[in-house]
């Protein structure tokens, strides 16, 4: 059985590691997420996180860490550009901040939302 994490626990860590960061934290998905330019790129989704990222670093990512999935935020509702994380996943922060640059580096390649 695996240790879930909690959500408060999970925003904490985004948040400590978004300092610096210029964005903006909203309520989504009845917990909060973070956009840049009006682009959701990260957030916290029940007991895991999820990341928002180019295709090639998602399909590369998908392939070398087994504890990544489609981020579905409802079931059959896959959300494209966007993978969530396993609690286990975020213990090993080194791996967990690489895949948070990959994805802050992503959303400020994105045009602003209107």
């Amino acid at each position: 059985m695996s240790w879930e994490r909690p959500s408060e626990d999970l925003l904490q860590l985004l948040e400590e590691n978004l300092q610096g960061v210029e964005c903006e934290k909203k309520k989504m998905f009845g917990q909060y997420a973070f956009f840049m330019n009006g682009n959701m790129f990260c957030g916290v989704h029940q007991s895991k996180l999820f990341l928002r990222m180019a295709q090639d670093d998602l399909k590369e990512a998908m392939s070398r860490l087994p504890d990544l999935r489609k981020f579905e935020p409802r079931e059959g509702m896959a959300m494209k550009e966007y993978v969530q994380a396993s609690s286990e996943f975020v213990e090993d922060l080194e791996r967990f901040r690489g895949l948070l640059r990959k994805s802050i580096e992503y959303a400020r390649g994105l045009p602003p939302k209107k």
